[in-house]
């Protein structure tokens, strides 16, 4: 397993799932360099039975977890950056929008609607069935248009 490729190919959607999530730059750059460091530290123990992407964000789930044990979450006062949005008065009501979310909520969005993580990958990452995290998501989503109606 060459570790430096996998930082490479998972390098910009951990950060972003941290930065999604948390909506804070600085914590999420930490987050991400510490789910590499907890990667190297058990690359000997992954056995292959989920894809390498899918195993970087169970490591990035637990970095998060350990994260929230560590620190009360925060909301949002100011939404993140985003380079390249079309529309920055859209880009913050949907980023306030969604810092207004649970965490999970706010995770399972991040993870299939902004990384991309097909809802079997997700439900991998965050340890639970994929029947379990697609109502999870399902959920989610429909909070998330509730808030976002609200919030325009």
């Amino acid at each position: 397993m060459d570790l430096e490729q996998i930082f490479r190919a998972h390098q910009k959607e951990i950060f972003v799932y941290f930065l999604r999530t948390l909506g804070d730059r600085d914590r999420a750059e930490d987050l991400a360099q510490e789910t590499f460091v907890r990667a190297c530290g058990s690359a000997l123990r992954f056995r292959g039975d989920s894809s390498v992407r899918t195993w970087v964000f169970s490591i990035a789930r637990r970095v998060l977890v350990d994260h929230y044990r560590r620190r009360a979450p925060e909301v949002l006062a100011e939404a993140p950056e985003q380079p390249g949005a079309t529309d920055p008065g859209a880009h913050i009501d949907v980023e306030r929008a969604l810092a207004l979310l649970p965490v999970a909520a706010r995770e399972a969005i991040v993870m299939c609607d902004v990384i991309g993580l097909s809802p079997s990958e997700a439900a991998d990452a965050v340890d639970t069935t994929p029947n379990a995290f697609r109502v999870r998501l399902h959920r989610a989503r429909q909070q998330f248009r509730e808030v976002y109606g609200d919030e325009r």
